[in-house]
């Protein structure tokens, strides 16, 4: 009896779930090229898991507590200009990058005023200010790429751990240790689930939610230009486009991995196993030889299952709760 209970649990768990869906989607992309579970293609998909992954950290906190930044992608595009500018200035590497965290977290200062102090309606803001940000890049840029000559920096894109780790990826994977503990762990997470599942009740019990979330917002920021810094040292240049709309990607991993986009709800485990998932999935279009305009629509697809089925969980806990409540 206890077996059965203990096997139902498992089975109706949501990660478990994500789980056999990412086995199904590895094995019928292996029947259709025996490639796709190469070494190589599987340091491709590492790679393409890194910078997702960490935009998906700062939007998922985000949307724990009820906010939302459409800014991410381009506020990441003007962290790798910005960095290769200075880099092409011999500034070194690493000032250079600490320089241009702190310009994410400036902007996402910017974000949080607007939203909090301004009372703009986060997924306009962000989005205005991200476009504003990304038009000052390509005046900065001339519109063109920005080639960066410094080996050290490019390490930092493209460095290999036991020849199967890339190095942004192992910092991903910290990434999400970190936040997965403050989120299950510490008293500012569980302020993060309850500013996020009803903001005024948090405000009531003694919590500011306006602080909680510029917090969070400035996280946001620091983490798109650390990522948009890595991808410039993988590329060994800046691009205007850059992560554009890796944010969008972001958000399908966060919700595939059962962060509500209302706020209150997911954990950091979900979500990387939705990242993981994502890649694959991307990956496995691109090694069968999917047209690229057809690739943008499957992941499209996918963020509206995403989407969907956050509607269903949603409607699902409110349902519980209300039955609790009663």
């Amino acid at each position: 009896m206890k077996r059965n209970l203990s096997l139902k649990r498992i089975t109706g768990d949501k990660n478990f779930t994500l789980v056999i869906v990412l086995a199904v989607v590895l094995l019928l992309f292996q029947l259709l090229n025996k490639n796709y579970l190469s070494l190589d293609n599987i340091k491709n998909i590492l790679n393409s898991a890194s910078v997702i992954g960490m935009l998906s950290v700062g939007i998922s906190c985000l949307l724990i507590s009820g906010q939302i930044d459409l800014s991410t992608g381009y506020v990441g595009t003007f962290g790798g200009i910005i960095i290769a500018i200075m880099l092409q200035n011999n500034v070194p590497w690493i000032p250079a990058l600490l320089i241009t965290i702190c310009i994410g977290a400036v902007i996402g200062l910017l974000n949080a005023l607007f939203v909090n102090v301004l009372g703009f309606m986060s997924f306009i803001s962000t989005l205005a200010l991200g476009m504003a940000i990304n038009g000052y890049g390509q005046v900065l840029s001339n519109g063109q790429n920005v080639t960066v000559i410094d080996e050290a920096f490019w390490g930092l894109g493209s460095i290999t751990v036991l020849n199967i780790f890339p190095l942004p990826f192992l910092i991903t994977i910290v990434m999400f240790i970190i936040y997965g503990f403050i989120l299950a762990r510490s008293r500012f997470g569980r302020r993060m689930y309850m500013v996020g599942g009803n903001a005024s009740s948090a405000r009531l019990a003694g919590m500011n939610p306006k602080k909680i979330t510029t917090i969070l917002y400035v996280n946001n920021g620091c983490i798109a230009c650390l990522a948009g810094a890595i991808i410039t040292a993988r590329m060994h240049m800046s691009s205007p486009t850059g992560i554009i709309n890796r944010d969008f990607e972001a958000i399908t991993a966060a919700v595939l991995g059962g962060v509500s986009f209302l706020g209150g709800g997911g954990g950091m485990v979900g979500v990387l196993i939705g990242l993981i998932l994502l890649s694959c999935f991307k990956n496995g279009l691109m090694v069968i030889g999917l047209q690229s305009h057809h690739q943008v629509i499957a992941t499209g697809l996918l963020l509206i299952a995403a989407l969907t089925l956050d509607f269903f969980r949603e409607k699902s806990r409110l349902k519980t709760f209300k039955q609790a409540k009663a």
